[in-house]
């Protein structure tokens, strides 16, 4: 990150901490009070207020499903410590937690978070990346602009005008508002833990419509599209479903927990961008890159198993180990005359089959 100095030159800023406004009580405020311990062991200030923030974002996203054990079975705490947490939250963040007989604790009003402080900084890169995201379609944009404007209004008199210009960055993207609803509702599912049922269409039968049961694990950001990886019940393995691809989506009641030794990035690490096909084997793949695209290729950290090599004449071999799907030969493609296929053989194979099939849809 730049220093801040050279924003308006005023050196104080540099360390500047930016408030956002508050609303209510502080976790942190109430901790600087209090000092809890679990039956005689202390708990980091830090892990408890995280803990109290988490159990806030669980009921409200599934309110009246979890209970007191639930919560202290889910956090590997006490019953009692969960006690006290909802105290925190009802006494200390004046938060209307209420309980339900034969269902769980639920908010009578959605709560807001607590305040928070960010360093000029901090902020700064968390209004690029909230601009940013207006490129995504999806993205529910009346929230985003909100918290845009919240955030700008706390900026730094030097920053502000160019902020609110939104000379920053592009026009939002076009509305999508049934992406923007399955969204929301997985989120909510990976937060609660909690399965979906959804109606998938998958790309390789585009007429036919799969029922599945999906424990949802993380939702991914690829390119223009939006990906659920979870647990598919329907294959018994971790599957990838595009977002646009769902055609209904319901949450269900049945809590799931994560297969531990699943790693996301270990997973999306395995290929090459999003696109998994199950037993496919890795291969040691040789391109050689030549021109100006020789340089774009070199500078940038494609892959884990990457090797670049600069030759004569400006060309680079590039050299990695992965299954070579579709997608990646398409990124092979998109170079065009500037990149040369050494191995596979199936892979320059499928480029030269794409080349022909080129030239006579343009004859």
């Amino acid at each position: 990150m730049r220093d801040c100095r050279r924003f308006g030159g005023d050196e104080r800023r540099v360390n500047q901490r930016v408030p956002v406004p508050r609303v209510g009580w502080s976790v942190a405020n109430w901790f600087e009070r209090k000092e809890w311990s679990d039956m005689g062991t202390r708990y980091p200030e830090s892990q408890r207020a995280s803990r109290i923030l988490e159990i806030v974002s669980r009921i409200s996203a599934r309110p009246r499903m979890w209970t007191r054990a639930g919560l202290a079975q889910d956090f590997e705490v006490s019953e009692r410590q969960i006690t006290k947490d909802l105290d925190v939250i009802r006494h200390g963040l004046k938060l209307d937690l209420r309980y339900e007989r034969g269902g769980g604790y639920y908010f009578d009003r959605i709560p807001s978070l607590p305040s928070v402080s960010y360093t000029l900084s901090e902020a700064l890169a968390i209004y690029l990346a909230a601009e940013a995201g207006r490129r995504m379609v999806g993205i529910p944009q009346e929230d985003l602009s909100a918290a845009l404007a919240r955030l700008s209004s706390i900026m730094p008199d030097e920053l502000a005008p160019l902020l609110r210009s939104g000379t920053m960055m592009p026009p939002p993207a076009v509305r999508d508002k049934h992406r923007e609803n399955l969204l929301t509702e997985i989120y909510q599912a990976v937060a609660s833990r909690m399965s979906v049922e959804i109606e998938y269409v998958p790309a390789s039968r585009p007429s036919s419509i799969t029922q599945r049961r999906v424990d949802p694990y993380v939702v991914l950001p690829t390119g223009q599209s939006w990906h659920l990886v979870g647990w598919c019940h329907l294959r018994e393995d971790v599957r990838i479903f595009k977002i646009d691809r769902i055609r209904r989506l319901d949450l269900t009641d049945y809590s799931f927990e994560r297969d531990p030794e699943f790693d996301v990035e270990d997973f999306l690490l395995e290929g090459w961008g999003i696109t998994r096909i199950p037993d496919q084997p890795a291969e040691d793949i040789e391109l050689i890159f030549d021109g100006q695209s020789a340089h774009w290729v070199a500078e940038e950290n494609w892959h884990p198993t990457q090797e670049v090599e600069w030759l004569d004449n400006g060309r680079v071999r590039f050299s990695l180990h992965l299954p070579v799907t579709e997608e990646f030969a398409r990124w092979v493609l998109s170079y065009g005359a500037y990149c040369q296929v050494i191995q596979p053989d199936t892979l320059r194979e499928w480029i030269e089959r794409q080349a022909r099939e080129m030239l006579e849809a343009a004859d």
